[in-house]
């Protein structure tokens, strides 16, 4: 029995929040493809980082689809706090939002994925930035990741050559 890939796909939608500021036409594509999940702690995690695959999603039945393949993250942001003291030992915590400016709490997104050489999903190269899109997940994502929100924001921006994903 092959799997149903529009039980993992996420519709993509211009954000409400950027709407006035962007071109309709920022959404390349009405579709993408959830491939897997990943939970990062303080940061987000980095390109090559290797995603639990959701069941039955595989690089050749993903490549027939046609659809552009991202990873949900979930990210707990924290900062690392280093206390030095007087006898020189230091004591690491780790808190959320210390300088009352950083994000807080835990944050999702989509970010792009691809398959390795080893077939294995990973998170791709690149720093993405979130470009103005969210993704309405579909149940069936949200029920593979407990506590997943039925809209994330979609990281399928390079900061560094502004060039969308995929281009």
């Amino acid at each position: 029995m092959g799997t149903d890939f529009d039980s993992y796909t996420a519709r993509l939608r211009l954000d409400s929040r950027y709407g006035p500021y962007l071109p309709d036409a920022i959404v390349s594509t009405d579709c993408v493809l959830v491939a897997g999940y990943h939970a990062a702690f303080a940061t987000p995690p980095r390109p090559g980082t290797v995603i639990a695959a959701f069941p039955g999603i595989n690089q050749t039945a993903a490549a027939a689809r046609g659809y552009p393949v991202m990873a949900l993250v979930r990210v707990e942001h924290a900062t690392q706090v280093v206390t030095v003291h007087t006898d020189g030992s230091r004591q690491i915590n780790w808190e959320t939002d210390p300088f009352g400016e950083l994000p807080t709490g835990i944050g999702w997104r989509l970010t792009p994925a691809a398959a390795d050489t080893a077939g294995r999903w990973v998170i791709t190269d690149g720093r993405w930035a979130a470009g103005g899109c969210e993704a309405v997940l579909a149940r069936s994502v949200t029920a593979q990741v407990p506590g997943a929100p039925a809209v994330v924001a979609v990281h399928e921006q390079d900061p560094h050559t502004r060039r969308r994903w995929p281009s």
